[in-house]
């Protein structure tokens, strides 16, 4: 019996509805009996059914549910979802002022713990909730029990149980009510501890479950709730669960994370002293101190860090506060990111609650912290960080850097795709060394030697930036820079460009009188030309020798590299000549090192081009706050 009869109104004997009908003068015929009777099973049948679909039993006989609902198993359509009450008016119970107060007494330490209370389709929920010396709220069980232990008197089958605790009645053993607001009380007296008796927070979903709405209401007579919470999702998921306190966790969670921050949420950077290199701790601060989300919502923040002199791998330690005086700080996150030499990148930080920082990258969404609210988390601290600098870097000297670009080709793409290298060189050195002028850039390029525009009087085509200067004003000038038709493949004027080189260095207020290191790359196809002919190896008009070129560059600190196209197509019964002294030219000019069309990258020669910069002490793992240059 699901209920007694009031008084003299007529009341269903299962479910406690009234009965109304038309009256009648006299004894109730059979055909009044008959359709009294046929009212009492349907509304009965009705009755069953809205608690079958509050628990998402299935129809046609399937799941346990349909084995007991009274008139039998459900047809096609009978089973609709049920529809839930409506919401309370008024702001939703996680934005409310009630709410937010709670949150800031617990972050305060105005009390020390919350209790969470649901009473749920699986069992009494209980989650105790505590804020850790941060201030971020931790969340643990506290004692969450099934229903076969609260209310034995409840069905041991759990489909049936459901149903019951829906409100259904069935054709099984009926729950008293007396019996289960008994059963309620008992447990709750046992598992509630005084101390958490005026911090209670009700998690109520209204689900429209008679029984578990009954305990709630209990819950409220017993104790007075500090709040009361209504997670977004109103009803209870259709089908079995297979643990009693995954949903009440994750609403708690959820609850949990609209606390505001009780301490400045901070990046960790490094930053470079320009004047002694020493590498000092940078903190900033992603999200100050009071921040607070909204129920199911995320902040998100931008900055801008810096790489070091080569592509590395980083840590973005993220700590709770403030990075100097007291206690050490904690580290909430520490993601890790590649940055490129001396390039700035843009990173994402994404604030999902308290103690919740984590890096957005591209392409990725970031990974769930299982561990992120439990009692097990072990925080990671960063010992005598802050006491003094990190390392000291040592930035290295101004460098004059020249580049000989053959311009000669069979193809114009030929000469293109060196004028391409050539400029990407300089792209990167130039983003190695930033503005001022720590670098200086020289470029000449050369083409074949040219016939006798009079008796006497050779000449060779150069087209030249002298003297050397800021590396915009270089790339500026190879843009109007035009190739010219090769007309044999054995030499080139290379060595007319040495010359030009060497000229260019030792000009009054050229590179040769200030303090910077030199370095020069030859770019091109075929050698320089003998200052003699030899055999089919046509001689220099102007009667250059590259090898006293090369030498009087080197007497002066230029470190000579090249970067040589070795598939030449000699051909007739001399090729093998030509092709010695080619291999003999470029053997010589590639003393101090060489690089590889098509296998080392532009990125790679500017690195091997550039002098090094050097650590006294490890290096910093740390991004870098502002650019070195």
């Amino acid at each position: 019996m699901c209920g007694t009869p009031d008084g003299d109104e007529p009341h269903c004997p299962g479910c406690g509805w009234l009965m109304w009908d038309d009256p009648v003068l006299g004894e109730p015929t059979d055909t009044d009996r008959e359709s009294a009777a046929a009212l009492l099973q349907a509304a009965e049948r009705a009755w069953d059914l809205r608690a079958a679909a509050l628990t998402g039993a299935g129809a046609g006989g399937e799941g346990q549910t349909a084995s007991v609902l009274r008139g039998g198993p459900a047809g096609a359509g009978e089973l609709d979802p049920a529809t839930p009450p409506a919401p309370p008016p008024g702001p939703a119970a996680h934005d409310s002022t009630r709410w937010e107060q709670t949150l800031a007494d617990l972050v305060d330490g105005r009390i020390d713990s919350l209790l969470f209370i649901e009473f749920a389709s699986e069992g009494v929920s209980l989650v105790k909730a505590v804020v850790d010396r941060s201030g971020i709220p931790r969340q643990s069980d506290a004692g969450s029990t099934r229903w076969s232990r609260v209310a034995p008197l409840l069905d041991p089958r759990e489909d049936i149980r459901r149903f019951q605790l829906a409100g259904g009645i069935g054709d099984v053993p009926v729950v008293g009510r007396a019996e289960f607001d008994t059963a309620v009380t008992r447990w709750l007296r046992g598992h509630v501890p005084p101390s958490c008796a005026h911090t209670i927070v009700l998690v109520d979903r209204r689900a429209g479950w008679l029984l578990l709405d009954r305990a709630a209401a209990l819950l409220r007579t017993m104790y007075t709730p500090r709040a009361e919470l209504v997670p977004r999702r109103a009803t209870f998921a259709p089908g079995p669960r297979t643990a009693c306190r995954p949903d009440t966790e994750e609403a708690v969670r959820g609850a949990l994370r609209t606390a505001p921050l009780h301490v400045d949420h901070t990046l960790l950077l490094a930053r470079v002293d320009r004047v002694t290199g020493a590498v000092h701790p940078h903190p900033h601060v992603l999200f100050p101190a009071g921040s607070r989300l909204r129920h199911g919502e995320t902040a998100t923040t931008e900055i801008t860090v810096h790489g070091w002199p080569s592509d590395c791998a980083v840590e973005l330690p993220v700590l709770d506060g403030a990075t100097t005086g007291g206690a050490e700080p904690v580290v909430l996150s520490a993601p890790r990111t590649t940055l490129a030499a001396f390039a700035p990148a843009r990173l994402s930080f994404v604030l999902r609650g308290p103690g919740r920082v984590e890096l957005l990258q591209a392409g990725h969404e970031p990974p769930n912290d299982p561990a992120e609210d439990g009692t097990s988390r072990k925080h990671r601290q960063i010992p005598a960080l802050f006491e003094g600098p990190l390392s000291r870097i040592v930035r290295p000297p101004a460098l004059d850097v020249f580049f000989t670009v053959e311009m000669s080709g069979a193809e114009p793409e030929e000469t293109a795709e060196r004028l391409a290298f050539v400029r990407d060189v300089i792209a990167a050195l130039a983003r190695r060394y930033g503005a001022g002028d720590g670098l200086r850039v020289g470029v000449v390029g050369h083409y074949d030697h040219v016939v006798r525009e009079a008796p006497y009087t050779p000449l060779t085509r150069l087209r030249r930036t002298v003297p050397a200067g800021p590396a915009q004003s270089a790339l500026a000038s190879l843009a109007d820079w035009r190739p010219a038709r090769r007309e044999q493949d054995t030499v080139s004027s290379l060595e007319d460009a040495l010359k030009e080189v060497r000229s260019v260095i030792g000009r009054k207020g050229g590179p040769r009188h200030r303090q910077a290191e030199r370095a020069l790359l030859i770019v091109a196809r075929r050698p320089p030309a003998p200052p003699e002919q030899r055999d089919v190896v046509p001689a220099c008009p102007l009667g250059a020798d590259w090898r006293t070129e090369l030498e009087a560059l080197r007497a002066r600190g230029v470190r000579v590299r090249t970067r040589p196209e070795r598939n030449q197509p000699y051909s007739g019964k001399e090729a093998g000549t030509a092709q010695r002294y080619a291999a003999d030219a470029w053997d010589t000019l590639s003393a101090a090192g060489s690089f590889r069309q098509d296998v080392d990258t532009a990125a790679d020669v500017a690195e091997a081009l550039a002098p090094e910069w050097r650590w006294d002490g490890p290096p910093c793992r740390y991004a870098l706050a502002a650019p070195l240059l």
